[in-house]
């Protein structure tokens, strides 16, 4: 069952569990038991590549309910990796030569790779003590996705639907679940969101409410989870659409939905939308680059180059500098969605639809257009006729509200400022994840790119004080 390893392909061992008297499915070589092992191409999402691939190769119809890492024995390799699964009320024989056994039955000595056995224990301990705590938020025990389908039928009921049986979770962790479910008329989704990312979960609620016209239509909330039931919404994600209209309407529809946001802005924050207005994020400046002035110090590699203590000051007063000059304009703060891509976008007959609002916040709106351009530009190119047109669809609202000159003035600032916030939106702040070298590497990359374009930025009259 499992698969030839490879560089762009990750091997995980599947524990999957039935009953509550922890049968698990397990082949037999001949001399000793062994897990399912399957690889997980590195671009795909791998809850949703195995309970695809346990659907194709056993029939066995299953969920995920966590990871977990097992040490092992060589002292240089990495961790094996296992998945955590449980069948969901499949009670045939599987398809694919394996066995279902009980769990305390086995011993190390069975397993042709003891370190199975092992965490086939370690996972029903666990198991079991979750039970014992009746953790019913968590998407770990077992048990939760019966429960969750049977709130998803009888919320849906009101609606004239029914589900079909068919369903398709794209993730899933103990505090975390998307799910999609078929029924006999459209789709329904679930999601539920847990750290860090729990405000999701009213802001979510509040856009809907404020603005039904550009999300997916809430069904019903699942408060004890900090999850809700959406309708899914007809149409392609812009990421599968590579002509300028369908590009164009969604610009056009993101400067609708701030416009109408205005005057919200207390009511979003309060429901967990970040602050990313100029004086925000211009208290943010010199910090920040403090910060990245120790993260450059602790670069090892001499390519690309090290930004000096001196070019990180004069980069911040550029910045600061833009922050204030967007001040001077009229454009007001509306809602913003800082993680704008195209696969968040939903092309639907009626217009627009944005999706995943963990990333909210109030700022300036052009923010949010220059993340949608950033993508634009990777499928059209940078500098065309099409960006052109792009521009003047999005802009052409808002020229009923500030002038000319402003709209022009905030569109050369946006590239600078658009990277200084996503740059403050991450782990800068976290001591131990500034020691990570992803993370470092990241922000080192952030940091190089705002200088590139504040390099880009005309000169302006000096607006903030000396």
């Amino acid at each position: 069952m499992g698969t030839a390893i490879s560089e762009h392909s990750e091997s995980r061992r599947i524990i999957l569990l039935r009953g509550q008297n922890f049968e698990v499915l397990l082949g037999f070589d001949g001399n000793h038991w062994t897990l399912p092992e399957f690889q997980i191409p590195l671009w795909q999402r791998p809850t949703e590549h195995l309970t695809s691939t346990l659907r194709a190769t056993c029939g066995i119809d299953a969920v995920s309910l966590s990871s977990l890492d097992a040490l092992s024995r060589e002292s240089d390799s990495k961790p094996m990796r296992y998945e955590i699964m449980e069948s969901c009320g499949n009670l045939d024989e599987p398809s694919c030569g394996k066995q279902w056994v009980a769990a305390d039955t086995l011993v190390a000595s069975d397993f042709r790779d003891p370190l199975d056995c092992h965490a086939v224990l370690q996972a029903t301990a666990e198991l079991t003590a979750s039970a014992v705590a009746t953790m019913r938020r968590s998407f770990g025990r077992l048990g939760w996705f019966r429960d969750l389908r049977q709130w998803v039928q009888e919320e849906i009921r009101i609606q004239g639907l029914h589900l079909n049986g068919r369903y398709r979770p794209l993730n899933a962790c103990p505090t975390f679940s998307l799910i999609r479910f078929e029924t006999d008329g459209p789709a329904v989704w679930f999601k539920a969101v847990g750290a860090p990312n729990e405000r999701e979960y009213p802001l979510t609620q509040a856009i809907a409410s404020f603005f039904p016209r550009f999300v997916p239509q809430i069904i019903a909330t699942w408060p004890e989870c900090n999850g809700w039931l959406a309708r899914e919404v007809e149409g392609p994600l812009l990421s599968q659409c590579s002509v300028l209209a369908s590009w164009a309407t969604v610009a056009a529809d993101l400067a609708q939905l701030q416009i109408y946001s205005l005057g919200r802005s207390l009511d979003l924050v309060a429901s967990g939308a970040r602050d990313v207005g100029a004086r925000a994020l211009g208290d943010l400046v010199e910090p920040f680059f403090d910060s990245m002035g120790e993260v450059m110090d602790r670069q090892t590699n001499t390519m690309p180059a090290r930004l000096s203590r001196e070019e990180l000051r004069v980069l911040s007063v550029r910045v600061q500098e833009a922050l204030c000059f967007l001040e001077t304009t009229a454009i007001p703060e509306t809602l913003g969605h800082m993680d704008l891509n195209p696969g968040n976008i939903v092309c639907s007959p009626s217009g627009s639809v944005f999706l995943d609002w963990a990333e909210a916040f109030v700022g300036h709106p052009f923010l949010s257009f220059e993340y949608l351009l950033e993508h634009f530009r990777r499928t059209f190119g940078r500098g065309s006729s099409y960006e052109t047109q792009l521009v003047a669809r999005y802009v052409s609202p808002w020229r009923e509200l500030v002038s000319e000159r402003d709209i022009q003035s905030a569109l050369e600032m946006m590239p600078l400022v658009a990277v200084f916030a996503c740059g403050t939106g991450n782990d800068w702040t976290n001591p131990q994840k500034l020691e990570e070298a992803s993370t470092a590497a990241y922000l080192r990359s952030l940091t190089r790119r705002m200088k590139r374009e504040a390099c880009r930025l005309p000169e302006k009259e000096r607006i903030c004080p000396s």
